[in-house]
């Protein structure tokens, strides 16, 4: 389980950690979203439908603002980081503790733990979630 540090509060620990594991779906909604916007972006649409589609559009404007910060920030991690994220958040068949992911990467069970307190410090901070 995850553990809040002193300096955040373990209700933003566990939202970040959450938008981590969730980083994949959101690609394919993002996707999703963006073929249903383009097939309903028909010009004989009522007023009240493009404002609609306009809302739904600022918020997908938005989520890949998120995205791509999440992506910015992953990508300047190196490898042991990078293959920590997958084991911990993305695989969902790896039932691995800490210590089974930390086997795997080769690092002690204490830096997978650090390894995870800065990832969810740095993504939080790329969401303006936590300074």
């Amino acid at each position: 389980m995850a553990t809040a540090t002193k300096n955040m509060p373990k209700e933003i620990y566990h939202y970040i950690e959450h938008e981590i594991m969730n980083y994949p779906r959101m690609l394919e909604r993002i996707n999703e979203l963006t073929q249903y916007l383009t097939r309903e972006n028909n010009p004989k649409t009522a007023p009240c439908d493009t404002l609609h589609l306009d809302i739904r559009i600022e918020r997908l404007t938005t989520v890949v603002k998120c995205i791509e910060s999440v992506i910015q920030t992953l990508n300047s991690l190196g490898d042991p980081y990078q293959e920590f994220i997958k084991l911990r958040y993305w695989y969902t068949n790896s039932n691995s503790t800490m210590e089974g992911i930390a086997q795997k990467i080769h690092v002690s069970r204490r830096t997978a733990y650090n390894m995870q307190n800065r990832i969810v410090h740095m993504v939080a901070s790329e969401l303006g979630e936590w300074n």
